[in-house]
């Protein structure tokens, strides 16, 4: 099937071309398109022979000469995901309320996705026909959930009882030339213990097919009924795992030279555990998956409060940054040195998550609503500055761009600044890139001129 262009950049090679919007490709360089990977694979040279219908249903053949890394200037149409045939009963879908916007519902298990952009996949309904795809296009590197390489426990918490093995899918990947980055997603008392030591075992055999594993705790919303009864991970049982952990850690890191397991950070800020430094996640493989953001964020602070200019321009300049409780500790002692660095005056206000349940405590689900009781019930008016976490809003590749990015719970940005009277804007949670975004509002805001 062709891919639909569903824009042409204005100024862009393909603009330049006159390829239109609503255009069909169907081959590139005599290769044929059927989706994103496709077309990523067979434009990489710098001559591009497009082949394409146009909205009227004519072919057309557009001619594209690019410099080295110019961009063609195309949007093309989503992939259509290849929807999971699990139930698995962790599930964060099912453990959410109705009326919610619908890609939100969407439980997708495509390997095209997983490569494109980091999700994870089961395995479960790989082709032998995928499988070659994969080598053929060089796909790779791909995020596999394995939760426990024991099939019975796999199977259970699939909620799949003909999901097939893990280790042979694991291998067929591999051998079709992917590199793996998995996840353990644990729920105590299921793949915890001896089924985690032996997932461990059996994952780091593989190496270096399999790149990374990541273990993240189950996150439970206040939405779960009729849904399996999980333990939910507490403080004292997360410090007990990061202890558990540290020895194999270490016994790996020797063996291979480098890293390959990682907790989540969620486990060590609930802890109070003090979290790895930035040079003991390597490359940041699993960064998405919420492995190293903290460390990360701190090694990128360290860098840029040592590299800022006009510091004079911030002086007493003040705005408030919403967290959630999870990193409202280690963002208090960041928010703590800009202060020290610029003479800022940031103060920080944390917010619970009424919306899908107080243990749900990480900055990237806090939603409009339970934002706008918080600064409501705190006096915020037209001379504050808010931001809040980017993290938490629809990205910017999303249909609806600037203030009309939504929260989770629909609420857009215009709508949370119309109902507090704030300045509200969506900050960065990347270190480097939050205080760039830092200077660039508050010394607008102490000295307008600028």
């Amino acid at each position: 099937m062709p891919i639909t262009v569903s824009k042409v950049l204005p100024g862009s090679a393909a603009d330049a071309a006159q390829i239109p919007t609503g255009a069909s490709i169907t081959d590139v360089n005599d290769v044929a398109i059927s989706d994103q990977i496709d077309f990523m694979v067979a434009s990489t040279d710098d001559r591009l022979e497009i082949s394409y219908m146009g909205p009227a249903g004519t072919p057309h053949t557009a001619t594209i000469v690019r410099t080295f890394g110019q961009p063609i200037g195309l949007a093309l149409e989503p992939i259509k995901p290849r929807i999971c045939c699990n139930k698995c009963i962790f599930c964060f879908v099912d453990q959410m309320p109705t009326g919610l916007r619908p890609p939100l519902y969407v439980k997708d298990d495509d390997y095209r996705l997983s490569f494109l952009f980091g999700n994870f996949i089961t395995a479960t309904n790989i082709s032998r026909a995928n499988l070659k795809r994969i080598e053929r296009l060089g796909i790779s590197p791909l995020y596999v959930s394995v939760h426990a390489t024991d099939d019975s426990v796999r199977t259970k918490m699939l909620g799949n009882p003909a999901a097939p093995p893990i280790l042979p899918a694991l291998g067929d990947l591999i051998r079709s030339g992917a590199k793996l980055h998995t996840q353990v997603v644990l729920c105590p008392g299921i793949n915890d213990g001896k089924v985690l030591q032996q997932t461990i075992s059996d994952l780091t055999s593989l190496f270096p097919g399999v790149q990374t594993i990541a273990i993240v705790p189950v996150g439970l919303t206040r939405f779960r009924e009729r849904l399996s009864a999980i333990e939910p991970v507490s403080p004292s049982y997360a410090g007990q795992l990061i202890e558990q952990m540290q020895p194999i850690q270490s016994r790996l890191g020797e063996r291979f030279d480098r890293q390959v397991l990682f907790l989540s950070d969620e486990f060590y800020l609930m802890s109070g555990v003090r979290l790895p430094k930035a040079r003991e996640y390597g490359e940041f493989a699993q960064l998405e998956n919420g492995v190293g953001i903290a460390a990360s964020f701190a090694a990128e602070l360290d860098e840029a409060l040592g590299g800022l200019e006009s510091r004079a321009s911030l002086v007493g300049a003040r705005a408030t940054i919403v967290t959630g409780r999870l990193a409202a500790p280690m963002l208090s002692r960041a928010i703590g040195r800009v202060n020290q660095a610029f003479g800022t005056r940031l103060s920080l206000l944390e917010v619970g998550n009424r919306f899908f349940g107080e243990s749900v405590t990480v900055a990237g689900l806090l939603v409009g609503q339970d934002i706008r009781q918080r600064m409501l019930a705190e006096g915020f008016g037209s001379n504050d500055l808010v931001l809040v976490p980017e993290a938490a809003l629809e990205d910017e590749s999303a249909d609806r761009k600037g203030d009309l990015r939504r929260f989770l719970d629909g609420m857009t940005l215009k709508t949370l600044k119309q109902e507090t009277g704030a300045a509200i804007e969506a900050a960065p949670v990347q270190g480097r890139k939050f205080v760039r975004f830092l200077k660039q509002y508050l010394a607008a805001r102490v000295n307008p001129t600028q």
